[in-house]
């Protein structure tokens, strides 16, 4: 009976303290609303993104400290007050130094970052579009919610933060290192890959050590059940 009143007063208490924050992530310079943003709480590892309108929620404690971070800026680093908890929080990214027509390559980004930074050059007009509030101008509101054009924008923001999440999971979840850790080539390199597609978030977050042990686990899943015969071109040389 005391143990079960324990962890019933337990879970009040950490019902009753547990906080979240909001907030908004912009460019510095422009304002503009900047999505995927990662916000990192860096006291529980906890990640969040921001949505296409920059907005996020995350669970923190008065003391802990946020970081937010995203491709082509400069990360930011925010510890959390009281006020910030009851107000809110708006952070600004500043942009790293780079020009929009003409990129200039240095050694800190890599052939990924700067493909992303091109493709966010490239349709920068498109993804910073915002559907027109409902409070601001009801009208334009629902005309945004009948124009066809409007979906197609919204649409494409999606799938671009589709395509940016899959793109950069290829950095990272490549042919060369399961290739390497499985000895895994040809068709069944291809169908092994295929069954066990990795999620961008732990792609994202896993080291390299983390990396090298998902690749290895779910290859001895694959040994145990393969989806297709696994035959190698060496193997097919020496059946012929």
């Amino acid at each position: 009976m005391r143990q079960f009143l324990l962890i019933y007063f337990l879970l009040i208490y950490s019902t009753t303290y547990a906080q979240t924050i909001s907030g908004i992530v912009t460019e510095a310079q422009t304002g503009q609303s900047l999505y995927p943003v990662s916000v990192i709480n860096v006291s529980t590892q906890q990640t969040v993104y921001t949505n296409q309108f920059g907005a996020f929620t995350i669970n923190v404690e008065e003391g802990q400290q946020l970081v937010f971070s995203m491709v082509g800026y400069k990360e930011q680093r925010k510890y959390i007050t009281a006020e910030l908890i009851k107000n809110g929080i708006k952070v600004a990214l500043p942009i790293l130094s780079y020009e929009l027509n003409e990129f200039i390559l240095r050694p800190k980004y890599t052939p990924y970052q700067l493909d992303s930074l091109r493709r966010r050059s490239t349709y920068k007009r498109t993804l910073a579009w915002q559907r027109t509030n409902s409070v601001m101008s009801p009208v334009s509101f629902i005309a945004d919610r009948i124009s066809k054009k409007s979906r197609s924008r919204l649409e494409f923001q999606r799938n671009f933060i589709k395509w940016e999440g899959e793109k950069f999971i290829d950095t990272r979840y490549t042919p060369e290192l399961v290739s390497k850790l499985t000895g895994l080539t040809g068709d069944s390199l291809g169908h092994f890959m295929n069954a066990y597609p990795m999620e961008y978030d732990y792609a994202r977050n896993a080291t390299e050590l983390e990396l090298n042990m998902w690749v290895r686990y779910h290859y001895r899943l694959w040994m145990k059940n393969p989806v297709i015969p696994r035959i190698d071109s060496a193997d097919k040389e020496v059946k012929k």
